[in-house]
């Protein structure tokens, strides 16, 4: 029997959300991750009502934070395969994160780093047990109008991903120097050069790497508003296929017409040269955020992108999904969440010969209630729903998950 997927933590837990956040004119990454799973997240627009986290409480301003997450939970599907195995789930993560300095305000230094260990453990698949790892750091120096900068990600995973199928040990890396060059009041300037990688463990599927460099340019139009412009081009390469040289441009807007509601949308075009030809695809990053009320936030991501698939050989999917979510505070100590979307990967080839044509498409919801002790512990019971209905039988499948869980911040 394989071994279970591994859960992929969307970021260090809640005391390091604002870890690896942009600062001024940093438009070079991407801001919505998107999981074909359903694990949908973006730090476009800051979630500030109650979350089911790990880490519960509210923003400290102290240097060192550490919590503990724990949750048990069945699962129907833990391979997330058309042939399902059910078991019982505890995993349990702790985390740590420092920080020194101000990367907003101020001059000087500054450093912030996190890292968090999840543990699994499973009732009746035992040899599944593991520990997946994930840490991220920033360090810089903020003087009147120039910022450096480097920032990273290091992430030890192995869960089951839509792309392959199957369990899938990897190492993802990423780091960026950038510069950050305030040229007037309004107007800024960055420049940025980059790596990241994905290695696999399994030979059957395809180590990846993409090194890139771009420039971007952001001017506040008004309190409420900000415009942004930027250019990125790199040169991705995948085992068994040829190199793709890609051009990304995008317009950018930042946008706050009241208090309550926040946009932030990043449209453009990446054009990829490949070895069968080239291609301009749209892309699309964007959240727009509203609190109607107090105890009340609902939320919109959206995103498109194209990316190298480590399963087909020389073929590309486009990836494009849309979630929405609302919580809402039932009283004093009680919230409840909901979270739903969709999600498609349309799949071509781009090297080499064969037939390409596999389509995924993913839907999901999420509900939730929790429950707060006090402002640094929480409980909360979830359950989870999501199914592939892809045109490959050896992908789709149907998942149900309901369990408990546990957040700390000591």
């Amino acid at each position: 029997m394989p071994r279970a997927p591994r859960v992929v933590p969307m970021t260090i837990a809640a005391l390091a959300a604002g870890v690896l956040a942009p600062s001024s004119a940093e438009e070079l990454t991407s801001a919505a991750p998107g999981r074909l799973d359903g694990e949908v997240d973006s730090r476009i627009v800051p979630r500030n009502a109650p979350r089911l986290d790990g880490l519960a409480g509210k923003e400290r301003s102290e240097e060192l934070e550490m919590g503990i997450a724990i949750s048990a939970a069945y699962d129907d599907n833990i391979f997330l395969s058309p042939n399902a195995q059910s078991d019982f789930v505890v995993k349990v993560s702790p985390a740590i994160a420092w920080r020194k300095g101000d990367p907003k305000e101020g001059e000087g230094g500054y450093i912030r780093a996190a890292y968090k260990p999840t543990g699994v453990k499973y009732s009746d698949f035992s040899d599944n047990d593991r520990v997946d790892q994930v840490a991220s750091w920033e360090v810089g120096w903020r003087g009147q109008a120039i910022k450096l900068a480097y920032s990273g990600e290091a992430r030890s995973l192995g869960d089951a991903t839509a792309d392959t199928g199957t369990l899938t040990d990897r190492t993802e890396f990423a780091s960026e120097a950038r510069v950050t060059w305030s040229v007037r009041e309004r107007v800024a300037v960055e420049v940025a050069a980059g790596y990241e990688s994905t290695t696999y463990d399994d030979s059957r599927f395809a180590d990846s790497s993409n090194a890139y460099g771009g420039i971007a340019l952001r001017y506040a139009y008004s309190p409420k508003t900000t415009l942004s412009a930027a250019y990125k081009f790199g040169r991705f390469e995948v085992d068994g296929a040829g190199p793709q040289d890609v051009h990304r441009t995008t317009a950018r807007i930042e946008w706050k017409p009241r208090e309550k509601i926040a946009v932030d949308i990043e449209v453009g075009a990446e054009h990829r040269i490949f070895d069968s030809g080239s291609d301009t695809t749209p892309v699309v990053e964007a959240r727009v955020g509203w609190t109607p009320k107090e105890g009340t936030e609902i939320y919109l991501d959206a995103y498109r992108r194209e990316r190298a698939s480590a399963y087909l050989a020389g073929q590309n999917y486009t990836q494009g999904g849309v979630a929405l979510g609302i919580t809402q505070r039932l009283g004093e100590k009680w919230s409840a969440k909901l979270e739903g979307g969709v999600e498609s990967a349309e799949y071509s080839r781009v090297s080499g010969a064969g037939i390409a044509g596999r389509e995924d498409k993913i839907h999901f919801i999420r509900p939730a209630v929790e429950y707060r002790f006090t402002d640094d512990f929480s409980m909360g019971l979830f359950y989870r729903y999501s199914e592939n209905r892809s045109n490959s039988r050896a992908f789709g499948y149907e998942n149900h998950g309901a369990g408990i869980e546990m957040g700390y911040r000591f």
